[in-house]
């Protein structure tokens, strides 16, 4: 868990550094595709079998899913999109972020990767089927951490703020890890269940959105769906030699 911890957290950092420094991030949005089908592939091959191997009754893990996938929606309307990277849609002008609170949009996105950090405190074998979903979440949250920085330049705070708010987020995953593997020794096997499936269903949403957002105005692109196939596809092999 330490490992997974530390990983979460300097991934986070990193992609705040980078707008930060205002270093290039032209490829940024092909990570951001690449991180859209690897997620997926990992919600579907790792977590919702997981969770439909379970004792728990099939219908209602199907319900905490889409419990899980309109909260992140709802989480949406105050976080400008920031957890798939909206900021960096090449669309996204129309979206002025200086609309949203800044309290209100800190503290959403803050809830949304403290949720992130609890997938990773799941799972039959956490130091071997949970290795391929960190590799995900790392590349999750340094996408993540760009677009919260681009979105928080629109505030025009200084850059020692903006470097403190940083630090905050980066800290909300391995945080939201942490209080989960300590809560796992105190809620049953059903709430366990319960809190993996609304996080998958925030998963389901969030990976599928960053594919819809690959194209410009939703048009098909070929290089995207190749970009999105190869993340999909890593996300297999990894789960496969696991």
């Amino acid at each position: 868990m330490i490992i997974a911890f530390f990983a979460l957290f300097i991934s986070a950092l990193l992609g705040g550094l980078v707008v930060v420094t205002q270093c290039s991030i032209k490829i940024l949005p092909r990570l951001l595709t690449f991180s859209g089908g690897y997620l997926l592939a990992n919600t579907l091959l790792h977590l919702m079998p997981e969770l439909f191997s379970s004792k728990v009754m099939p219908i209602h893990i199907g319900g905490y899913i889409m419990i899980g996938f309109f909260f992140q929606r709802f989480i949406e309307t105050f976080s400008a999109g920031v957890e798939h990277g909206h900021s960096m849609a090449s669309d996204s002008g129309h979206c002025c972020v200086k609309h949203y609170k800044l309290f209100s949009f800190l503290t959403s996105i803050a809830l949304h990767a403290l949720l992130d950090g609890t997938l990773l405190a799941h799972g039959h074998d956490h130091h071997a089927t949970n290795d391929g979903l960190l590799l995900g979440m790392m590349l999750h949250k340094f996408l993540e951490a760009v677009a919260l920085m681009s979105v928080l330049g629109g505030f025009t705070l200084s850059i020692k703020r903006m470097s403190f708010y940083l630090v905050l987020f980066s800290l909300a995953s391995p945080i939201g890890l942490w209080l989960s593997s300590y809560a796992n020794h105190y809620i049953s096997d059903y709430g366990n269940i319960i809190v993996l499936s609304i996080v998958t269903g925030n998963f389901l949403y969030i990976s599928s959105t960053m594919l819809f957002e690959a194209n410009p105005n939703h048009h098909s692109n070929q290089f995207t769906l190749w970009i999105s196939l190869f993340g999909a596809g890593l996300a297999a092999f990894v789960e496969w030699i696991l």
